[in-house]
């Protein structure tokens, strides 16, 4: 018991003079102006918030493969509520259809969309500074943002049924048993417009592009469903399928804008090597054909400047004659002259 104590006094001591050592490196009893953190706290050590875009396809692959098997699971759970319920007292299975498998594609909806949101206004913030989008298309991120925020809200309270009722109690009209085509006419129209000038914009990053046409394609699904179509192969599957397309497409979603992030880090930092376009390649092309002619026409003008500058026969004789003038030339060399005119 005695070596016991003795060996924790000892480890007492060595916490009390490391401690010690600690307060003497950074007092902050006697000077109100010493540092109270590290220097690893200062600015120039935090992240960026670009850093917090993932560079590995790994982060990406999980992300995709966590929101399909979320989306596939709570339709599992919810198609075999019954069994489950039954298996287990006290149970009901409107509470594992509606609670929790609405409840977990609910909360993993809200998350994907606030991601999206986020990523969103990320890209918006680094190519609104691109110099030459003279058309403004860099504002569709903006729109995607807010858009991403207000469908992440309404993936909790679910506000299209609201609409819906309100708009057939109001019309009298439905050609849905819900009421569906209410909500979803406006959202095709404002949707399809903004998913127009997004493919403009990730043209360049075909990976991003081919994600985003996916989720589309989910969506487009999960709206004829919506409508009341749903493929009869499947049989009872088919509500589960239509049921779990919707998060699906938020996932996918979600990462083609993870992708096209990345793209845009990247070619911020001039990773990322870009053909010339054709305008540019034309207008080459013009220069380089306009040095080539003028590089043809230099040796063409020098020789004609060359040929100017050679006198021909005639002043020639005119210099024989402005020569002779102090003597008067014969019949004879007046003769040989003409001779050598014409010959030449």
């Amino acid at each position: 018991m005695a070596r016991g104590g003795r060996r924790r006094r000892v480890l007492n001591d060595e916490v009390r003079s490391a401690s010690g050592l600690n307060v003497a490196a950074y007092p902050s009893g006697g000077d109100a102006d010493a540092p109270r953190y590290g220097e690893q706290a200062n600015v120039e050590h935090h992240p960026q918030i670009t850093d917090y875009v993932p560079r590995r396809k790994r982060a990406m692959i999980v992300t995709l493969l966590a929101g399909l098997s979320t989306a596939a699971g709570a339709q599992a759970l919810a198609h075999f509520a019954e069994p489950i319920a039954a298996a287990v007292p006290g149970l009901a299975s409107s509470e594992l259809a509606m609670q929790l498998a609405g409840g977990i594609v609910a909360w993993a909806s809200a998350v994907s969309l606030l991601m999206a949101a986020a990523l969103a206004k990320l890209t918006f913030s680094l190519r609104r500074h691109r110099v030459d989008d003279y058309a403004g298309r860099y504002r569709v991120w903006q729109w995607i943002a807010w858009g991403g925020v207000l469908a992440s809200i309404n993936s909790v309270i679910h506000v299209q049924t609201i609409i819906a009722k309100l708009a057939v109690a109001a019309t009298g009209m439905s050609l849905t048993p819900i009421g569906s085509e209410w909500w979803l006419a406006p959202l095709a129209l404002v949707g399809g417009w903004i998913f127009i000038r997004l493919m403009l914009e990730v043209s360049e990053s075909r990976t991003s592009a081919t994600m985003l046409l996916a989720a589309a394609a989910c969506y487009a699904v999960a709206a004829a469903g919506s409508l009341g179509w749903s493929p009869a192969m499947l049989g009872d599957w088919s509500e589960a399928l239509t049921g779990a397309l919707p998060l699906a497409g938020h996932t996918i979603a979600l990462v083609g804008l993870m992708i096209f992030a990345r793209y845009v880090v990247l070619d911020v930092q001039g990773l990322i090597e870009h053909t010339p376009r054709p305008a540019a390649r034309k207008t080459a092309a013009v220069k380089l054909s306009t040095a080539t002619a003028s590089a043809n026409a230099a040796p063409s003008t020098h020789a004609a400047a060359e040929a100017s500058e050679t006198p021909s026969w005639s002043e020639e004789a005119e210099f024989d004659e402005d020569d002779g003038a102090d003597r008067k030339l014969s019949k004879a060399d007046r003769r040989r002259l003409r001779k050598q005119g014409r010959a030449a």
